[in-house]
């Protein structure tokens, strides 16, 4: 699939001394920001449990499993991962929208109590892993995942 990526930017290349196949990709968007794609699209194909590993820190929970848990514990956050847009259209209550993708997503956890259990999701728990792997990184302890995303959740509502 990449490939077909690459192979659409050559007939548009501007010649640079960077690139060593044709001088495709690199002139037209920059090399920082084709490493950068390469990465993104790559990580978005894989299954993120394949390079996200569960821990005692980072729980991942069927639907049931998590509201139990949600309803369980009073003293939680509630952050939906997905963009502003998708949070508008659905969300479930009571949920902070802290887009995951967005750059402001450290400034806004950085402002969280680490103590407090943290509950996330995404649309397809594809974004939440990589989510809640950051927020593990950010010296949060407790971080609890719903498997299958919020997807899961409309399914059983509708």
């Amino acid at each position: 699939m990449i490939n077909i990526v690459l192979k659409l930017e050559i007939d548009k290349c501007i010649p640079c001394n960077l690139c060593t196949v044709k001088r495709q990709l690199c002139a037209r968007i920059g090399l920082f920001q084709s490493i950068l794609f390469t990465c993104v699209f790559l990580c978005s194909c894989r299954s993120p449990n394949k390079i996200f590993h569960t821990s005692e820190d980072i729980q991942q929970l069927p639907l049931d499993a998590y509201i139990e848990a949600l309803q369980g514990d009073p003293n939680h956050y509630l952050i939906d991962v997905r963009t502003p847009f998708e949070h508008r259209s659905q969300h479930l209550e009571g949920a902070t929208n802290i887009s995951f993708i967005g750059f402001k997503f450290g400034k806004e956890i950085d402002k969280l109590d680490r103590d407090k259990t943290v509950f996330i999701y995404c649309e397809t728990a594809h974004r939440s892993p990589y989510a809640a792997k950051r927020l593990k990184k950010m010296g949060f302890t407790r971080i609890i995942d719903l498997a299958g995303g919020y997807r899961t959740y409309r399914k059983l509502v509708e």
